[in-house]
Formats: structure tokens, sequence, C-alpha cells
């Protein structure tokens, strides 16, 4: 084996070239080998392929799923809408029926407690028909929009009224589910 020059050696000895044109810098190679190297990579190419098809298919079917998600969407909106037009409906015809109860007790309320208190349940009879009235001939949006205006304007009388119905609501129930 050859003694490898240590740095002072080399300096001691000068180099000089074999021949005089061997002191131009040679213009720069390009390794063949680097370049096939790198467009003979056949994995990875196949690996670029499945990664952009990959992608391609995932929108596509984020797409489809978008679609579907909006049709969904308004086949639960229309659902909704088609219930709560029949609650709106029951709920006219039920507050009709409560009217005409009012009305007919009127006059045993009348023979009972006095003229006065049957006045004071023909005024409520009244008043509840007149809701069932505005009830039916109101859309959803039109409800809604007037008492989104009622709520605004007497907040008091909103939450009393929510206390009120949520005890109905629950004497219902609680009665509906009895087995007594």
């Amino acid at each position: 084996m050859a003694k490898a020059a240590t740095p002072a050696a080399k300096k001691a000895t000068p180099r000089t070239p074999a021949k005089p044109a061997a002191t131009k810098a040679a213009p720069a190679r390009k390794p063949a080998a680097k370049k096939a190297a790198a467009t003979d990579h056949p994995i990875r190419d196949q690996l670029a392929v499945t990664r952009d098809t990959i992608k391609s298919e995932a929108s596509k079917k984020a797409a489809s799923l978008k679609e579907e998600a909006a049709a969904l969407k308004s086949q639960a909106s229309a659902k909704a809408r088609d219930a709560a037009t029949k609650g709106k409906d029951k709920a006219a015809e039920a507050v009709g029926s409560l009217a005409k109860l009012l009305e007919d007790s009127a006059g045993t309320v009348d023979t009972k407690f006095g003229k006065q208190y049957g006045d004071y349940a023909r005024s409520a009879a009244s008043t509840v028909a007149g809701l069932a009235t505005t009830l039916d001939k109101k859309d959803l949006d039109e409800l809604a929009a007037s008492t989104r205006d009622i709520v605004k304007k007497n907040p008091a009388i909103a939450a009393g009224a929510a206390a009120v119905i949520g005890f109905v609501l629950a004497r219902m129930l609680k009665g509906g589910s009895s087995n007594d």
C-alpha cells in the first residue's frame, strides 16, 4: 500500500502540469448516469401516477358527497316544513276546539259564577278563536316573523307563555303516560 501524503508534503512538492494545455479548465460535464437515474425510476413514476389518481378520485368523491349532502339537506328541509305545516294545522284545529269549548261553557259559568265571569269566558273564547283563525290564515314564515316581533317587544310575556306552554305540555305528557 502506498502512503498517503500529508498536507505538509503536498505543499512542499508543487505539481507541474504534464501538458501545457492541461491548465485550462475543462468544461463541466453532466454525468450521463445521473440523467438516466432521474428518469429511470419506474416505482417513483408509478407512485406519482397512483398519487394523482387517488387525488383525482378523492376530489370526485368529495364533490359527489357535497351534492348528496345538499340533496339530503333540501329533502330534510322540505320534510320539516311539511311536518311544521301539519303541526300548525293541528294546533289551529286544537285552538279552535278550545275556543268552542270556552264559548259553550260560558253559559254554565254565567249560571254558576255570575254574568261577569261568563263575559270573561266569552271574551277569552273570542280571543282564542281569533288566534285559531290567525293560525289558519298565516303560513309558517309569517307566523315565525310575528312570533319574533312579539318576543322582541315583550320578552317577559314570551318567557311566561313559554313557561305556561311547557307546564301544559308536561301535564299532558304525564297524564298520557301514567297507567292510573
